[in-house]
C-alpha cells in the first residue's frame, strides 16, 4: 500500500514538473491543468479507436476516392501533407519551401475549422481533404496512411508538417523505381534485426505494390501491438516476430512497420536517398503528439520560436494557450535547467530557424493573402 502511494506521488510530481517549470502556479497546475490533461488524453485514446475502427471506412473512404477524381493531373509524385490541429506555425513554413516545386495535397486530420479556412484563404490553389472524425480528435497516423494507400491512384509521397525540405529537387528523386516499395531520406538502424528502415517524415510509396500486399495479407499501415499470427512465417524471414520489432526501444510494431516487414520479406527494396548537405531536409518531430498541458519546456520553446518566425497575430492569439503563461521564446530560454538533456538539440533548432529566415519561409503566404 505504501509502495503504491509512493509510486503515485512520483507520477504526480513528474506530471506537474513541466507545468511548474513553465511558471504555472501550483494551484492552477494541480486543480485545472492536470485534470484537463487527463480528461483530454482519455478522450483522445477512446476517440481515435472509434475513428479508426468504426468511422473511417464509412465516413472517409468513398469521399476520398471521389476527391481523387477532382485532383489536377501533372508530372511527378503527388505529395500529401497531413494537417494536425494547432500546427499551422510549423506547417506554413513547410509549405512555403515546397510551394511551386511539388504537387501538394493537404489532408486535414482533426484540424479546427478556422485552421482549414485560413489554409483555404491563403493557399486557395492547394487541394484540401478533410477527414471526418469525432470532435477534438484525429485519425491515427497509420490509419490515415492506410486510407491513402488503399485509395490513391498511382504512386505518391508524404511530408510531415514539421519537415523542411531545402532542396526541392530531392522530391523528384524519391519516385520509387521498379522493385522499390518505399523511398526515403530519414533512416534508423534496427540493432536487433540488423538492417536499416525508413522513417515516415519524408517518404515515397509504390502504392500499387503496397496495396496488393495489404489485400493479400489482410494488413494495413496501422500500429500493431502484436502482428497477426498468420504472418509469423512471412515476418520471420526478416527477423520480425512476436517480440522482435524494428525500433529497438519499442514493444509494438510502429506505424507502417508490419507492412514494411511483409514487403521486405516478399523481396521489395527500400531506397534511402542521400541528402545534399548544403540543402538538407530538417525535421523537428513531436510537434503534434501529446498534450500541450504536459509539454516540456524545450518543446514549448520550439513552439514559441516558430510562432515568432511566422509573426502572425491571428495564429499567435489562437495558439497562446499552448504555451501559457510563457509568451516569448526568451522566457522559455531563461527557465531552462542546465542539466535537461532536451536542450542539447538547441543548436539544431537555431540552425533551422536561420535557414527558414534566409529562405523567407516565415511570411510568404500572409503577404500573398494581403496582396490578394
Amino acid at each position: 500500500m505504501i509502495g503504491r502511494l509512493r509510486a503515485n506521488l512520483r507520477q504526480l510530481r513528474a506530471a506537474l514538473a513541466p507545468m511548474r517549470q513553465r511558471g504555472m502556479p501550483l494551484a492552477v497546475a494541480l486543480l485545472w491543468q492536470l485534470p484537463a490533461a487527463v480528461l483530454l488524453r482519455g478522450w483522445r485514446v477512446l476517440a481515435q479507436a472509434l475513428n479508426a475502427r468504426l468511422l473511417n471506412r464509412a465516413l472517409n473512404a468513398a469521399r476520398f476516392a471521389a476527391f481523387q477524381d477532382r485532383l489536377p493531373t501533372g508530372e511527378g509524385l503527388r505529395w500529401y501533407v497531413i494537417v494536425m490541429p494547432h500546427t499551422l506555425h510549423f506547417l506554413l513554413p513547410c509549405l512555403a519551401l515546397l510551394h511551386g516545386h511539388a504537387r501538394l495535397v493537404l489532408v486535414a486530420n482533426g484540424a479546427r475549422r478556422w485552421e482549414r479556412e485560413l489554409l483555404r484563404r491563403r493557399l486557395p490553389a492547394l487541394p484540401l481533404f478533410t477527414l471526418r472524425t469525432l470532435p477534438v480528435s484525429s485519425l491515427p497516423h497509420g490509419d490515415a496512411l492506410s486510407l491513402l494507400l488503399e485509395h490513391h491512384r498511382g504512386d505518391f509521397g508524404i511530408v510531415d508538417h514539421d519537415a523542411y525540405v531545402f532542396d526541392p529537387a530531392l522530391l523528384g528523386r524519391l519516385r520509387p523505381a521498379p522493385g522499390e516499395c518505399m523511398t526515403g531520406v530519414f533512416v534508423q538502424t534496427s540493432e536487433r534485426l540488423g538492417f536499416d528502415y525508413p522513417l515516415t517524415h519524408l517518404l515515397g510509396f509504390d502504392a500499387g505494390a503496397l496495396r496488393r500486399l495489404m489485400q493479400v495479407h489482410r494488413i494495413d499501415a496501422r500500429q500493431y501491438r502484436r502482428a497477426p499470427a498468420r504472418l509469423s512465417g512471412v515476418l520471420g524471414r526478416v527477423g520480425m516476430g512476436p517480440r522482435s520489432y524494428l525500433k529497438d526501444y519499442q514493444h509494438f510494431h510502429d506505424t507502417l512497420h508490419v507492412l514494411l516487414g511483409v514487403a521486405l520479406a516478399e523481396g521489395f527494396r527500400v531506397r534511402i536517398e542521400p541528402q545534399n548537405p548544403v540543402l538538407p531536409v530538417l525535421h523537428v518531430g513531436g510537434t503534434s503528439i501529446g498534450s500541450h498541458h504536459t509539454k516540456n519546456l524545450f518543446a514549448l520553446y520550439i513552439h514559441l520560436r516558430f510562432l515568432e518566425l511566422l509573426d502572425d497575430p491571428l495564429i499567435r492569439r489562437r495558439y497562446a494557450f499552448l504555451t501559457r503563461p510563457l509568451r516569448t521564446s526568451i522566457e522559455a530560454l531563461h527557465r531552462q535547467a542546465p542539466a535537461d538533456p532536451a536542450w542539447e538539440k538547441l543548436p539544431l533548432v537555431e540552425e533551422l530557424m536561420r535557414r527558414l529566415q534566409a529562405a523567407g519561409a516565415g511570411h510568404g503566404f500572409r503577404a500573398a493573402a494581403a496582396a490578394a
